[in-house]
This record gives structure tokens, sequence and C-alpha cells, in this order.
């Protein structure tokens, strides 16, 4: 889905949309596990940034797989809208579905 509409809605070159689509994967799956969640811990927390850290250090270690010079704030705004158009649904759905149709632990906390 994500590299689908990355195709479809941003015309540039293979490399560029290869870089989209897997920073906004990195982002979505973090989303991921955020959003399954009932407690946040701090191991979760590092991990996620160590996840970034070593994201960006493949981003300076592998460039010819990447094109460092289009990471730009257009390439930012970019990112974050595959992110949301691929993540939002789903967690919406997510909460929708939660909310219509609690689970026994959740009438319980309630």
């Amino acid at each position: 889905m994500i590299m689908l509409g990355s195709v479809i809605f941003f015309h540039e070159s293979f490399t560029n949309i290869v870089t989209i689509t897997f920073s906004s994967l990195i982002v979505c799956e973090i989303l991921n596990v955020f959003s399954e969640v009932h407690r946040i811990n701090y191991k979760m927390v590092i991990s996620s940034i160590l996840t970034f850290l070593i994201y960006f250090m493949s981003i300076g270690l592998f460039r010819g797989y990447f094109d460092t010079s289009y990471i730009t704030w257009t390439f930012v705004m970019k990112v974050f809208l595959v992110t949301v158009a691929s993540w939002a649904p789903l967690h919406l759905a997510r909460r929708i579905y939660d909310f219509c149709d609690p689970s026994e632990h959740q009438k319980i906390m309630r």
C-alpha cells in the first residue's frame, strides 16, 4: 500500500520513492507498536529511539541506496503524508471497533 501510494502520488526517481516508502515503513511500524500496547514502558521508548538512530546511520552508510541530497523538508512532508495515509485508517478503524465492541478487559477497566 505504501509503495503503491508513493508511485502514484509522487513523480520522483525510483531511489527517492524507495527512500520515502522505507522511511514511512519504519515510522508506521513504530506507530503500530505504540497503537497496540496498553502501557508504554522505557524499554519501548529506548528501542524506538535506537531504531531511528540505526535507520539514520544506515542512510549515511548506504548512500548508494539513499539519495541524501533529496532529504529536505519536502521529503519529511512526503514521508508524513504516506505514513498518515497508511497508518491512520487502520488505527481509526481499530479505535472505532474497540469503542463499539470492547473486550472483557476494557469493560472491567472502565
